[in-house]
């Protein structure tokens, strides 16, 4: 995942979460393997300190600390939005709904119980959209067509919406991941970043909660403040399925 960065941690991207370094090897001692079982989510063992708080807010706290951006990652993030949008900051688009749209092997594992379309997500939030003045919206997707959706469905509402899309590889799921060079990888990992970055800062967010990246960036969202509704064409949460 880290590209030809030379710590194989975190920390190629992330700031540090000590100042220890961390070790690149399992030795049994400073870094030891812990098996991530069901019975660990399900049962977690919170620290007394947040026993009044429930495990999604301890959750999200670890996860955006373990996130920080590092000013290299940073750079880079603000570098390629400037680079492919006309002002040079994500702020001076305020305000944006960002929409996430999963398909692929999430349907076809059934993890997600059908492929929503593009119309789908446009029809939760157009009319909120609309009374808040919101016109920009930003569109992700691993498949390459929804693009074309929006462009259909913007056609039926007479131009209303702005698009905003960075201009990256697409159809990338884990199982490609994992079949790429490190170098590969390391690009990847960067682009995945910006995107994480654009939609975690958005105003509104549009997904479905059965994809790990929705429920990512909406964890990141709560521990900004940003606390309006998640927009989801689901009705169910990820570990839902399994009961």
């Amino acid at each position: 995942l880290y590209g030809n960065c030379n710590s194989s941690t975190p920390d190629c991207f992330f700031l540090p979460i000590t100042n220890c370094s961390i070790p690149s090897k399992i030795d049994g001692n400073q870094t030891i393997t812990i098996d991530a079982n069901v019975g660990h989510w399900s049962n977690p063992i919170i620290p007394s300190v947040f026993q009044n708080r429930t495990f999604n807010w301890y959750r999200v706290q670890m996860v955006f600390y373990l996130m920080r951006y590092k000013p290299e990652t940073l750079a880079h993030v603000q570098y390629t939005i400037s680079k492919q949008f006309n002002l040079s900051s994500i702020d001076f688009y305020h305000p944006y709904i960002a929409v996430y749209v999963r398909r692929s092997d999430k349907a076809t594992t059934k993890e997600m119980s059908q492929v929503y379309t593009l119309k789908q997500y446009f029809d939760l939030f157009d009319g909120n959209a609309r009374q808040a003045n919101i016109s920009t919206i930003y569109i992700n997707s691993e498949d390459e067509k929804v693009l074309n959706e929006f462009v259909e469905i913007n056609k039926e509402k007479q131009g209303y919406y702005k698009l905003l899309n960075l201009t990256l590889q697409k159809n990338i799921v884990f199982g490609t991941l994992t079949r790429m060079t490190s170098e590969q990888r390391g690009k990847v990992i960067l682009d995945f970043l910006t995107d994480l970055f654009i939609e975690t800062n958005a105003d509104l967010h549009v997904g479905t909660l059965t994809s790990n990246w929705c429920r990512l960036v909406d964890e990141m969202r709560l521990a900004l403040g940003k606390l309006i509704p998640f927009y989801t064409p689901e009705n169910i949460y990820k570990i839902d399925w399994k009961r």
